[in-house]
């Protein structure tokens, strides 16, 4: 008796998890039960978006004969684990990002702005510069 009990505990509990099956990843995105946690998933952190970042002078670089401006910020009191790194084209119409998190020993790092093999790998460099150990 007591397997049988488990079972239709098992399959009770597995039911809300097997009602989402099918569903379309971008439906479920938006309904009103995911939507939110969605929204708030893809949302730069706030240290990112606001002016209080920890923040170091710029500096001019010539990539394939064009001018970029790098720079490069960090989370106060975390600038270990929360770093960015910014290219913006010397006129100002374009910008592009390398957002760096560590969690314990790994790095994790996400473009942003959708940067060309060119770019990317100023980013790149901008991070290891300033981060050297």
């Amino acid at each position: 008796m007591r397997p049988i009990i488990i079972s239709l505990l098992t399959l009770c509990l597995a039911t809300p998890a097997l009602a989402q099956n099918g569903t379309y990843t971008t439906e479920l995105a938006h309904s009103p039960k995911f939507a939110k946690a969605y929204q708030e998933m893809t949302h730069l952190p706030a240290w990112v978006t606001g002016t209080d970042a920890v923040s170091v002078p710029t500096k001019s670089i010539t990539l394939a004969g064009h001018s970029y401006i790098v720079g490069h910020v960090c989370k106060p009191h975390d600038c270990g684990d929360n770093q960015l790194e910014i290219v913006f084209s010397d006129n100002g119409k374009a910008a592009w990002g390398l957002l760096s998190r560590v969690y314990g020993k790994t790095v994790y790092q996400m473009p942003l702005g959708e940067p060309d093999a060119t770019i990317l790998d100023a980013l790149q460099a901008s991070y290891r510069a300033n981060n050297p150990n």
